[in-house]
Order: C-alpha cells, then structure tokens, then sequence
C-alpha cells in the first residue's frame, strides 16, 4: 500500500538537448552476423514428464526472425546461423554437451573485430551444490541441461554433461576476446518455489527438481538430496543480492574493469534464480498455435513492433507485456551494454510496413502474429515506402495470418473502394492504418473444490449474471477452469493454502488469482480475495473486483498504443530509500525491490514544441488504482514531484504509471482521476476519427469491441502509457 507525499515543481526549462549516438549502419553492413540456436527437448535420462516441447518451436521461430525478418541493413546469412535441435528444418545435430561447446569454440575461433554474435539456449536449467566451494554466494552451480545429461552422483563431477555457469562465462569471453558484441538471450530456468492453486491447461513449466537428476542407490540418492536441502536451507534469500537486487542466474558480465578492445555482452534472462519461466501455446487465442517459450515469444513480438530499438528498450516492452497479460511472474532480468540498439542498428522511427506480395492470385506481407496482425486488421496500401498514409490508394485487410506472415485481400474501408489486385501499384507497401487494444478481460471460472461445493457453484451464477449486466463497468468472457485466461478464480480456504500463517481464516473465499494460476504467501504478499457470505454481498464485492481489475489491465494493453518517442516527452520515477540519502533511478528495464518508507519521485520533461497532458497512476498488487497527479507541461518545461512513500499494509508486485497525452491548444487538461472511481465514467464518445484520448475513454466505459485508434501523418492528439514496475516487499 501506498500513502502520498506530494512535493511538486513544475517549472519551465531549456530545450532539452540529447547526446547523440553512434551510427552503426556503416559498421551493420559490412560486419558478419553470427547465430546459435540451441533448443533442448527431449531428455533420455531424465523422466519424460521433464521433456519439453517449446524449445524446437522457439528454434525454429528464431531461426526465420533472424533469416526473414531483421531490419537492412542487418543480415545473418543462413551459413553463419548454427541451429543444434530435434526435428527442426535446418538443423546441424543435436544439441549435446559436446555439439554445444565445439560450436561455441567455433564462433570463437573464426568471428573478427566488431562481428555480431546472437546465442539463444532454450531448455531445462537447473541448481546443483557448487562444484568447487566458495565459488557461488549461494553455494549453487547454476547449470544449462544438454539433451546428454547423466545424472549426480556426487559434488566432484556434478550432474554430466551439464554447462555450468563458469563454463558458459569461459565460452563468452573467448568469443568477447576478439572483439565481437554477443547478445545471449536464456529461455530457461533454474529453480521455483512458487504454490500453483489452479491447474493451467497447456502450461508447462521450464523446471526440472535436482531429484530428478540425482543417480545411484536409494542411500546415494537420500544423502545427495539431504546435501542439495542443506545448501538450500543456509543460502539466504536466493536471486538477491547484499543490495536486495535481482541476482542472474548466469554470472556473464564483469564487476570491474574490462579492456576496451574487449567486445560487449548483453544478457536476457527468462526468470530470477528463484522462478520458473513457463511455455504454452502462442498466440494466444489462436487455434492450433505452437507451444513456444512465453519469454522467447515476447522478446521476438516486440522486435517485430519496433526493430529499431534498444537493448533497454526491448527489455521494457517485454515487462510491459508480462504486465498486460497478467503476470507477475517471472520476473525477466536484463544486463550488460543495455543501451547499445539491438542488432546494431541505426536510431530510426520503426515504420509498421512491408511489401506487398502478389502471387497465384493471392496477396501476402511478410509480417503477422507477432507484428499484432490478426484476421480484421486494416493496412492502407502506399505507392512507396516513402508516401505519407495521406497518399494511401486503397486498404487491405487481413484475412489470416501466422507469426511471421499474413494473408490479405483489398477492402472497402475509409471512403476508400476495394482495389483489383491488377490495380495495386508495383512495388507497393502495406502500412498499418490504425492500433487495436483489446480491453475484454478473459476469466477463467473456479474449478470445483472438495467440501466447497455449494460455494463454488454460488460464484459461478454469479459470473454468469455479471457476464451479462449491462453498464457494469467491466468486459468480460468466462472460460472453463484451466483454460487460457487472464486471470483465474479459486474457492479455497486460506489456511489450506501452504505458507499460510497460523492466524489464517478457514472461510471459504474467492480468491482472484494471475494468469499463471500461482498464489504465493511469502514476503507479506497476498493475491486479493472475498470471503463468501451471502450471495448480494459476493456479487456486490465481484463486481467492484473485476471492475478494479479490468481498469488495471487495461492501462495495462493501452501500452501498446505508443507514439511518444523518448525524444518527445521523457518520463523517469526515482526511488528515495528511506535509509540511504539521494535519489536512485528506476528503470523501465528492471523490477526492483521497495520497501516501506521508501519514496518514490517522478520527473518529465516535455521535450516538444506542444502541449502534453501527463497523468500518474499506481497500481496496486491488489489492483487498486490511484491517481497520483495531473499536470500540464508546457513545451520545454519540467515537472519534479515526490508523488508517494510506501506503507507495510500490503506487499507484491505493483507498478507506477505513466500516461502522456498530447494537449491541443484551448482544450482541457486531461484528468485520468475516473479511473480509480468505483462506477463508470459519465463519458459519451463523439463523433470523428478516434484518437488516443478516446481510448482512454473506453477504458472507463468498458467497450464490447476493441478500442480502435485511427493513425494519420498528422491525426488527433498522440500518447503513451509507460509501466515501471516493482516488487514491494516487507522491510528486512
């Protein structure tokens, strides 16, 4: 929980300046760019519940993104991309300890100055006791499984075959060394504690118990298992650091100094030390939809949406999106170079656009799923990459469409007729013509619990009365237990819940849980839940849950809907700890960890030539919603407010947010405060092309239909919703 603290300066300023960046298009065009793929499903001496199916679909994803769909001048010539998998097209063998360590030695051996390496591991991690003691502060190896692992017999040799940390880091260097930047992106996990309290269908956890990977005799493996307990039980808070800061799992980048001829690393991680990091069928919502690594598939849909981004950048939007899908675990980490631009590219605006391909009768583009295209999206069809959507000949729609493809077909739409395809221009683009956010909040009913019978039926009539209700203030499609959601309900009793504390109530309660279907007591967190009493009280209580809930995500969604660029307006919160003087960063990239009587402040600058509206808002692990401040900000002005202090009266993840809107000239401030109100907003919707702001006005009106923003050269006011989150935990 939160209380308030405002001290606000809002002050005019200078013309922001930036400092400049290196142009790297030279260096892109005439480097090699160098790929290995390691994807690890089966594994013959672990048990087969262990095996995975995602890791070759995420190989096989990567493998034509990196082929197909890299930005010019960016190019990985399919010689220079190693792929060791199973069953996947374009395989050189499996991905062995051996296999995996000559390619690495391989890449070391032939890259040059200034090359670019891309290395993507999917699979199983896992902890074993530290091979060589004193090496790890937990006492733990942290370790990639190979599809030859053997299994633990004793601390000496460790699990076989198995790449541990140091192993990994030697491997890196020797590649760094000779002066090439390597980006390493671990779609894996090493260990997780969390309670699941629904069962998810078509969820599977990337995780793999050391029992499982302990040999020998029942005695051997007993006494393996007691040591591995025993490692566990004195290391500390395991994934965090003196500092209280998220810990890797991988130990890749240097605490001192390095030599500068000594290329960069960048490291994406899948999950903290602590969790696991799920795979499951993506997109979601899409029949038949290959089972992929969630983290893989952000990182690659958010490299679709914006190429031209940086490695910081992509890091935020992949927690933004973790955030709109409701999950507040894992936590992804990101360190290294982080504010290189991925790829090396030039500091462009991504253009959502792509040539359009007619063939046998059909039109395609080579853009789909993963870009936000899907069966209904509109495209305005341009003479050239260069022509403004004022120029626009006709529009397409897509009809279908795959993660990397679509399918489309000419329609009437904006005034426009639909064209032959004989009379679509050679050489034409495809441009996205408009942004779609759905605010629908998909819920999963609760399953029926033993000796919660009657209680679990009561709340399922209630949903179907709330799924009904008219001006509820909420939009939502109910879906069997288990079943892909964004949020998952549970009758249960808290003290049955492991990690209850003693004083927990046996009533049984509706519990509102995420995506994920976890529930977790620990650090003073607690999902939020309603205990059942009689059925007016529960429906009255559901419906102002959901309503809070929905608003929630849907700022959530709403930050998909960007087109601020960093250079328009520049928004960066501060954490003051209540016992260390001077202001901290909080990044966008990062989750960090607050505590009671820490502060939090903000300061923006509006770096336009316009009028911005900014709103902040907090959102709670509750999913309350608070409204913080509404200012304007003049061209050129700066705003500094200490907006709150953290309180001990709740604990787990919540997130700051920020909502820019540009404001045009005579109009009124934008003022977000509806959104933390119980009922709806006494908002009507004009007509006229719908901008930003109405957006944020159907979020408050929760609409049937997707919320449509129309995009032009010069259209209704632009905005953005920035998401900074954090884990409040209790105070050590």
């Amino acid at each position: 929980m939160i209380k308030l603290t405002r001290r606000t300066l809002l002050v005019g300023t200078s013309a922001l300046t930036m400092a400049g960046m290196v142009s790297f298009r030279t260096m892109a065009a005439s480097r090699i760019y160098h790929a290995l793929l390691v994807a690890c499903t089966e594994y013959p001496n672990l048990p087969q519940r262990n095996w995975l199916v995602g890791p070759k679909n995420d190989a096989a994803l990567v493998h034509d993104y990196l082929l197909k769909n890299v930005p010019d001048p960016v190019r990985f010539a399919p010689e220079n991309v190693t792929l060791l998998a199973k069953d996947v097209p374009g395989a050189s063998g499996l991905p062995t300890h051996a296999a995996i360590k000559a390619a690495l030695a391989d890449l070391a051996a032939k890259v040059q100055r200034d090359d670019f390496v891309y290395l993507h591991l999917s699979g199983h991690g896992a902890q074993q006791p530290q091979m060589v003691k004193g090496d790890e502060t937990d006492g733990l190896d942290e370790i990639f499984l190979p599809v030859d692992i053997g299994k633990w017999i004793n601390r000496d040799a460790g699990v076989p075959n198995a790449l541990i940390d140091n192993e990994i880091g030697a491997a890196l260097d020797a590649i760094r060394d000779k002066g090439a930047f390597v980006w390493v992106v671990f779609d894996c996990c090493h260990s997780g504690t969390a309670t699941r309290a629904v069962e998810v269908d078509d969820e599977l956890e990337r995780k793999v118990e050391f029992a499982d990977l302990v040999g020998g005799n029942e005695s051997e493996r007993a006494a393996a298992i007691e040591a591995y307990d025993e490692v566990i039980s004195v290391a500390g808070s395991r994934g965090i650091d003196d500092n209280g800061t998220r810990k890797p799992a991988f130990t890749l980048t240097p605490t001192g100094g390095e030599p500068i001829t000594k290329g960069k690393l960048v490291a994406f991680y899948a999950a903290q030390t602590v969790e696991t990091t799920p795979e499951m069928p993506l997109p979601k919502g899409i029949a038949d939809a290959p089972r992929l690594g969630l983290f893989t598939f952000t990182i690659l849909s958010k490299l679709a949406e914006n190429p031209n981004v940086t490695y910081r950048q992509l890091g935020q939007a992949v927690l933004q999106q973790y955030s709109a899908d409701s999950r507040t675990r894992p936590t992804p980490l990101f360190e290294g170079e982080l504010d290189a631009r991925v790829f090396g590219t030039d500091k462009t605006d991504a253009v959502m656009q792509w040539p359009v391909v007619i063939k046998d009768g059909e039109a395609t583009i080579g853009a789909g799923l993963l870009h936000r295209l899907t069966p209904g999206s509109k495209l305005a069809i341009l003479p050239s990459a260069l022509s403004p959507l004022s120029d626009a000949v006709g529009f397409l729609e897509v009809q279908s469409a795959k993660n990397l493809e679509s399918r489309v077909k000419p329609v009437e739409f904006d005034k426009k007729p639909a064209l032959k395809f004989a009379d679509i221009p050679a050489n034409a683009y495809a441009r996205v013509a408009e942004i779609a956010v759905d605010y629908k909040l998909v819920l999963a009913r609760p399953a029926i619990a033993k000796g919660l019978e009657k209680e679990t039926a009561l709340v399922n009539s209630v949903l179907d009365e709330l799924a009904t209700a008219r001006e509820s203030g909420f939009n939502i499609e109910l879906v069997d237990p288990g079943k892909s959601a964004d949020l998952r309900l549970a009758v249960m009793r808290e003290n049955a819940v492991p990690g209850a504390h003693k004083d927990a109530t046996d009533k049984p309660a509706l519990w509102f849980l995420p995506a994920s279907g976890d529930v977790s007591l620990k650090e003073g967190g607690k999902p939020p839940l309603i205990i059942i009493h009689d059925r007016q009280k529960l429906a009255d209580a559901m419906a102002r849950n959901l309503r809070t809930i929905f608003r929630a995500t849907g700022l959530s969604r709403l930050a998909a809907a960007t087109d601020y660029k960093p250079e328009d307006v520049d928004v960066q919160f501060q954490v003051k700890r209540r016992d260390k003087d001077g202001l901290e960063p909080l990044q966008a990239s990062v989750v960090p960890r607050v505590s009671p009587g820490d502060e939090v402040h903000v300061l923006a600058k509006n770096g336009s030539d316009l009028l911005v509206d900014i709103n902040v808002l907090y959102v709670g692990s509750d999913y309350s919603i608070t409204h913080i401040v509404a200012e304007r900000l003049a061209p050129q002005a700066m705003l500094e407010e200490g907006l709150l202090a953290f309180t001990d009266t709740s604990f787990g993840m919540e997130r700051m947010i920020a909502v820019l809107t540009e404001a045009p000239p005579g109009s009124e401030k934008q003022d977000l405060s509806f959104l933390a109100q119980d009922g709806v907003a006494a908002a009507t919707r004009g007509m006229g092309s719908a901008g930003f702001s109405d957006m944020l006005t159907d979020l408050g009106m929760a609409p049937a239909t997707r919320s449509v923003m129309r995009l032009a050269d010069k259209s209704g006011p632009k905005g953005a919703v920035m998401i900074f989150p954090m884990e409040t935990v209790p105070r050590a």
